[in-house]
């Protein structure tokens, strides 16, 4: 089928998309779906959905992880029952929340690669229109509208991959997020500060092999050589950038320590490992965020909670 008549059934089958979450990754979303749907930006100081107005026919989970519940409930309220949503969110347990609450055969799982965030001014940046990877879910109906979101967003310049098994890909991404995001936030550094630094990237090439251990014991083998490349392929491609953990801890609020480094901690545990590096990394940053700190700590001993497991 050609590329306009691909679109144009594609825009048949849907007609709005929910946003939940409108930070700097569901800003990069909301600017690859602009024009090509109706678009309903959710965020915790706007309403979902308004009394007699339509469901949506998809709902794209681009809040920080500390807000997946909340989003979950927002999915409920708003989604289609032939709907799909699909998460694109940093760390383990969003899909496991999303499916508790929406039935698996509607919910998505993928990972999106892309620097974005704001600058002191507010403007919103980006360093492109990023990339994501993600997988059909069970339900057919819903397997067609996640089908019909991804020309929209191919049609936005958004490379998408859908694969067959996404859990690839969602721990990749878990290592280069555990490596860099707690660094740049506890150091206040840059991924080039970082890089350049010869302490602080020994740190990281440390954090990549005891992520990639566990990430192989999960089921999910990563050598060591590929995981360091990785975290020094990302600071070379964005120098200037820092983690959006930075931009949460210097502005206050809840981050997303608890489902990476945590989530590894986790992990490790189960499976009679230690992590000590990876909970050094979650201890630093809650305790530089002492509303989180009290949560930290039990989560830390309590084990599995929430984190997906290997299959």
């Amino acid at each position: 089928m050609p590329p306009e008549a691909c679109l144009r059934r594609s825009r048949r089958l849907i007609r709005r998309i929910a946003i939940l979450g409108m930070g700097a990754i569901g800003q990069v979303v909301a600017l690859a779906l602009e024009g090509r749907a109706d678009l309903v930006k959710v965020d915790r100081t706007n309403a979902p959905l308004r009394d007699g107005e339509a469901p949506v026919d998809a709902a794209i989970v681009t809040t920080k992880t500390p807000g997946t519940r909340w989003a979950a409930e927002q999915a409920a309220r708003v989604l289609a029952p032939d709907g799909v949503a699909l998460t694109i969110q940093n760390g383990l347990g969003n899909y496991e929340i999303l499916v508790e609450r929406l039935g698996r055969s509607r919910v998505a799982l993928g990972v999106i690669y892309v620097g974005a965030g704001f600058r002191a001014d507010g403007s919103h940046y980006a360093t492109g229109a990023g990339r994501i990877q993600l997988a059909r879910p069970s339900g057919a109906e819903s397997a067609k509208r996640l089908d019909a979101v991804v020309d929209l967003l191919r049609a936005g310049s958004v490379e998408v991959e859908v694969v067959g098994d996404p859990w690839p890909a969602v721990w990749r991404k878990l290592i280069a997020n555990a490596v860099m995001n707690a660094p740049s936030a506890i150091f206040d550094a840059t991924y080039a500060d970082i890089a350049g630094d010869p302490a602080r990237s020994l740190l990281c090439d440390a954090l990549a092999r005891e992520s990639a251990a566990i990430a192989g014991a999960a089921g999910f083998p990563s050598s060591e050589r590929d995981a360091i490349a990785a975290w020094r392929g990302i600071a070379r491609a964005m120098p200037e950038h820092r983690s959006s953990m930075h931009a949460d801890l210097r502005r206050g609020r809840e981050t997303e320590i608890d489902a990476i480094n945590g989530a590894l901690v986790r992990e490790a545990a189960r499976r009679g490992m230690t992590a000590p590096l990876n909970e050094s990394m979650t201890v630093i940053v809650s305790a530089l965020h002492p509303r989180a700190t009290a949560t930290a700590r039990p989560a830390l001993a309590t084990g599995v909670a929430g984190v997906h497991q290997a299959h």
